[in-house]
């Protein structure tokens, strides 16, 4: 059963919100002062790691689920790959209704072999479910001893990873803002913009890219230490919040892409434009 993107849209919404909520609650990737409460207690604990300082309420350490919400194989990461397995087997079914259509039909193969790459280096391709060790060259050459292409080089991470947020972010509203301006092929068109609502996930992830771009592009963030390791006083706290760079923005981000491909995906579910 396909349910409309509406809905899936709405759910999106909630689902977003829900994981922010929980980042900003356990801040797993921020710094800040402990906070005492009237009668002297600690409300936060603050933890001290190799690089990184950051505060926290004790049940999100303690608590499995919230302590790994982020990690590797944790929460937000597990519902990536989930939207993506659903996208690929939702882009084999639409090309089961497409195989007349060269141009749709060929384009679905290779969104289907690009999905089936991003899931594949998403779970380092089963190891991450199936812990099995990591082979001597994987050892030599991946910098997290993973079994995976992506943390080899910034070949097969950085620039799939740029693609795909041009991708996400670019298309739809230069699609919609060029569609009553040039003729636009109606296959071209179902490729680019198979449903208007995709306008909403990209304008999410724009808002979601463009603080933290605009922070690290102009260099405004002070640093939450001194070269001695020492906490500052400053403004740190007010630009990690803004760029919501108080949890792993990299993962929200691809997230996002995630869902957005689950949303294109179920549009193909109508053959008609």
């Amino acid at each position: 059963m396909i349910i409309k993107n509406s809905y899936l849209i709405n759910a999106f919404k909630i689902l977003l919100f829900l994981i922010i909520l929980e980042g900003l609650i356990c801040q797993p990737n921020i710094g800040r002062l402990g906070i005492t409460d009237i009668n002297g207690g600690n409300i936060y604990k603050v933890f001290i790691t190799d690089n990184l300082k950051f505060s926290t309420f004790d049940f999100c350490q303690e608590n499995y689920f919230f302590s790994n919400f982020w990690a590797e194989n944790g929460f937000v990461e597990n519902m990536q790959s989930l939207f993506l397995f659903i996208s690929i087997i939702l882009l084999f079914k639409a090309r089961m209704k497409f195989l007349q259509n060269n141009i749709i039909s060929l384009f679905l193969i290779i969104k289907i072999f690009a999905l089936i790459y991003y899931l594949g280096e998403e779970i380092s391709w089963g190891q991450h479910f199936f812990k099995w060790g990591t082979s001597e060259w994987f050892k030599i050459h991946n910098n997290q001893d993973e079994t995976n292409l992506h943390n080899i080089s910034n070949l097969f991470d950085q620039l799939p990873r740029t693609l795909v947020m041009i991708w996400c972010t670019l298309v739809v509203p230069l699609t919609l803002f060029l569609i009553n301006r040039i003729k636009i092929n109606k296959d071209i068109l179902k490729i680019l913009c198979p449903d208007r609502k995709l306008l909403i996930i990209s304008i999410i992830l724009i808002t979601i890219i463009v603080p933290d771009l605009l922070i690290d592009k102009f260099n405004l963030h002070p640093g939450w230490t001194d070269v001695d390791g020492s906490r500052l006083n400053n403004y740190s706290y007010f630009y990690d919040m803004i760029s919501l760079n108080f949890i792993r923005l990299s993962e929200l981000q691809e997230f996002v892409f995630s869902y957005y491909f689950f949303i294109y995906s179920n549009s193909f579910k109508n053959k008609n434009i």
